[in-house]
């Protein structure tokens, strides 16, 4: 297993988001990497690291909207110090929309938790970076696993918006990628449905989404996410959603787990792209499941019995003093034999 980092994404370090109306700190920390790589070397992974080599972004406008990323590009142009959230969000309309306005950020954001400044581009783009360079390695066969530390996370960004602290949905990037040389499903176990991930790939037979989650009756994004979006067109039921209540735990969590990665296998993919989420953790300041960080290495361990070529990305993970024993554990039991 290799796991690919980016120290590209240290700058960029947000200090505060909007929360209903309340200002409060960004938990989206720039730490998080450092603080995966400092856990993982500890376990013996060090040899594993290797920084992510730059990618074209031609990959990103394979997947998103050139005008959503010129915005984001727009910001490096920002005074150090200066951030924008969206404020105003308009009724979207493709014929007339600001290409470089910071001030309308609203066109492009869906939330206005979500912050831009002038780093947020070159992080954004490291983190695709990683992903990317993850992607390759099992195209070329040089790996059979690896796991890509993308931070800023991804999986909430769509086509043309951004938010959820996600700006590029380097899972949706990377298994597009992947998938000219074969069909690949998508897993997602965040706390929160990758609705992103699902809303670009609603809609196509070869590439399958399937995530686990908390309720959005009750959890962001709100609005999706439901059990009833099973896909649309040629992607029909290739779309599964299992929404999950709060105060889950092991065994249970684990049980519906095992459901979605029997579908996995009667999908039958040459690959899978794993969103993976830390923020399922019992004392997580974003959730409220109830999982132990040992539960961590059993999900590893069950994703290495599919024995397919897998990519993981990250994506959430908020608790931060447990947040580097979590990601070894997950990557002990991927590597551990049984």
């Amino acid at each position: 297993m290799k796991i690919i980092y980016s120290d590209k994404q240290k700058p960029f370090k947000p200090r505060w988001e909007w929360n209903f109306g309340k200002k409060a700190p960004y938990p989206e920390k720039n730490s998080r990497v450092e603080i995966i790589v400092r856990a993982l070397k500890k376990r013996g992974y060090g040899g594993d690291l290797v920084q992510a080599k730059s990618q074209a972004l031609k990959h990103v406008l394979a997947i998103h909207d050139l005008d959503m990323v010129r915005h984001i590009q727009a910001c490096r142009d920002m005074p150090e110090g200066q951030a924008v959230h969206a404020h105003i969000f308009p009724y979207r309309t493709y014929e007339k929309h600001p290409k470089t306005d910071l001030r309308r950020a609203g066109y492009y954001c869906f939330d206005v938790g979500t912050q831009i400044d002038r780093t947020t581009f070159d992080a954004a783009k490291s983190a695709v970076d990683a992903a990317l360079h993850g992607a390759k390695m099992l195209l070329q066969e040089k790996e059979t696993c690896v796991f890509a530390l993308s931070r800023p996370p991804g999986h909430h960004a769509d086509t043309s918006v951004y938010g959820g602290y996600c700006y590029f949905n380097n899972a949706a990037i990377a298994a597009y990628y992947l998938s000219r040389r074969g069909r690949v499903s998508i897993v997602d176990l965040d706390f929160h449905h990758g609705n992103g991930t699902q809303s670009i790939f609603y809609e196509v037979p070869h590439i399958s989404f399937a995530s686990l989650h908390a309720d959005p009756r009750r959890a962001y994004p709100y609005f999706c996410g439901f059990a009833s979006e099973r896909g649309a067109g040629l992607g029909k039921s290739a779309n599964l959603n299992v929404p999950l209540p709060a105060g889950v735990d092991d065994a249970t969590y684990l049980d519906h787990l095992e459901r979605v990665l029997r579908r996995v296998r009667r999908w039958s993919p040459t690959f899978l792209v794993l969103s993976l989420g830390f923020d399922t953790f019992c004392d997580d300041p974003l959730g409220d499941f109830e999982l132990s960080s040992d539960c961590y290495g059993e999900i590893g361990a069950r994703i290495r019995r599919l024995q397919l070529p897998t990519l993981i990305c990250l994506e959430g993970g908020y608790a931060i003093k447990a947040l580097g024993d979590n990601a070894a554990n997950f990557c002990d039991g991927l590597c551990r034999q049984d």
